[in-house]
């Protein structure tokens, strides 16, 4: 994702995921600006916090998944714009779409996707058909979905077939 879908001069939107966190290390491009809610997100950055310029929402400190939300967070995604979301979720079933188990973070999500020129699906073969609490976005919002090559064929047929571009990363021996 990191190398196929951001540019030099990009700004990025990456939610608080484990899976959206672990591609910051694969950031190379010059000038990337990523902004976060995610207190891990910002922490996988420092490696790199030379060559990145690094923003976070405000908040109220979640506990459980150490991520910035309440309605500071979402008025703080309202106000900006960035050209690529990187979204992670629990879950993608039919016809619920993309879910997560917390009304808090999703309202965040949705703030970003809502700013954001694109919004990428970041979700491993394991979360296919399954499904949480409430979806985040609709499907048809979504620009590409990666994945591995482990996806479900008929899960990657029809969301091709609803005009998501679903990227299949293989794994590297």
């Amino acid at each position: 994702a990191a190398h196929h879908f951001v540019e030099d001069d990009d700004i990025l939107f990456l939610e608080a995921g484990t899976t959206v966190a672990a591609m910051t290390k694969y950031l190379h491009q010059g000038n990337l600006t990523v902004v976060t809610n995610g207190v891990e997100t910002i922490y996988s950055t420092l490696p790199r916090l030379a060559e990145l310029t690094v923003m976070s929402c405000g908040g109220i400190l979640r506990d459980k998944a150490h991520t910035f939300v309440g309605p500071q967070a979402e008025r703080f995604f309202q106000e900006m714009r960035a050209r690529t979301f990187f979204l992670g979720a629990t879950g993608l079933a039919f016809p619920e779409g993309v879910t997560d188990p917390s009304p808090f973070e999703i309202q965040v999500k949705r703030a970003m996707a809502a700013s954001a020129e694109r919004t990428i699906l970041l979700l491993d073969s394991s979360k296919f058909g399954m499904r949480s609490l409430l979806p985040i976005i609709p499907l048809g919002e979504i620009s590409v979905l990666v994945t591995d090559e482990n996806a479900p064929v008929e899960y990657v047929t029809q969301l091709r077939d609803m005009g998501i571009d679903v990227h299949l990363a293989t794994t590297e021996a």
